[in-house]
């Protein structure tokens, strides 16, 4: 396992040793939360001898969504989804990493300064990768219903990853583990279950796959957007509606996803079991499914994957 203190990372448009890619205390994104971010994930593959980013365009894409909310107008400008992918790549290159890897990729307002507003200041890009197996369990968890809500489109955007909305996470995720749990599901001020902490959330009900739509305040997900194609490839029937509390009681499955989660069955739901306590299925095929195209091993989703080397 690679030491990520070891290796390069990108920071301020340049490759430079972990250590020296530091910031003040009185950077303002440290001191506000004011940065956004997407993680990617690398799948090493031994029997190719490669390395496969996962849809490093579509993080992209999202990523620049939020700079551009956020009015970082340097990376907004000065990166194209080329520019983008070339930098990811060669920061593996460069630390010659072949192995399972998550990289944490950052936007951040890059001034030190007291005052909290978007517009008027410099931002600046950082890019380092992290050795990442599974995020949260992936056979099966139990999940507690927060009594932390998720926040709204017009408070903190869920759709972008905004550093400071992960204050929101946080506090559901604390507050699930305290009480015994993996994880926790959160809803929006209409109660409805929209996400767990820091995943997308879907439902099995009656062999249909269930989701919240991206205007119930969740994350625009990558992974989430992988599973509701690949299923209905697999002629699996979706659906992308509200969710209500009950359901989750009434469900066959339900199963957290994102690019840290993957995709990871829950089992229990506060006091319920859910389905027959075992993971389900749906869950079982769609992992399945999932952990094939990363690794590139189904050529029809080719395109979804780029290789490193």
């Amino acid at each position: 396992m690679f030491d990520f203190k070891l290796c390069q990372v990108y920071f301020r448009d340049h490759f430079v040793p972990f250590a020296e890619a530091s910031v003040s205390i009185a950077n303002v994104a440290f001191l506000y939360g004011m940065g956004a971010f997407t993680g990617i994930r690398a799948h090493y593959n031994a029997a190719d001898d490669q390395l496969y980013l996962f849809r490093p365009q579509d993080h992209f894409k999202r990523f620049r969504n939020a700079c551009k909310l956020c009015m970082f107008n340097q990376f907004v400008q000065n990166y194209s989804s080329d520019r983008f992918v070339q930098v990811v790549v060669d920061l593996l290159k460069k630390n010659q990493i072949k192995q399972d890897a998550y990289l944490r990729v950052s936007a951040f307002v890059d001034e030190e300064s007291i005052g909290v507003q978007w517009n008027g200041y410099k931002d600046s890009l950082a890019i380092f990768a992290f050795p990442l197996g599974d995020y949260i369990p992936t056979t099966g968890m139990k999940c507690k219903v927060s009594s932390w809500r998720r926040v709204d489109d017009n408070a903190i955007p869920a759709r972008g990853k905004i550093n400071g909305a992960y204050a929101n996470t946080a506090f559901a995720k604390t507050e699930a583990v305290l009480a015994g749990y993996d994880e926790a599901l959160v809803m929006d001020h209409n109660g409805h279950v929209v996400e767990g902490s820091a995943e997308n959330f879907f439902i099995v009900r009656d062999g249909v796959l269930i989701t919240p739509p991206v205007s119930d305040n969740i994350l625009e997900g990558i992974t989430r957007s992988t599973l509701l194609q690949v299923a209905k490839d697999a002629g699996i029937p979706t659906q992308e509606r509200s969710i209500d509390r009950t359901e989750l009681v009434y469900a066959d499955e339900v199963i957290l996803t994102g690019t840290g989660a993957r995709v990871s069955p829950v089992t229990q739901v506060d006091h319920y079991t859910i389905g027959d306590g075992k993971v389900g299925p749906m869950a079982t095929q769609l992992q399945k499914l999932y952990s094939d195209i990363v690794y590139g091993k189904i050529p029809q989703y080719k395109d979804w994957v780029t290789p490193v080397y």
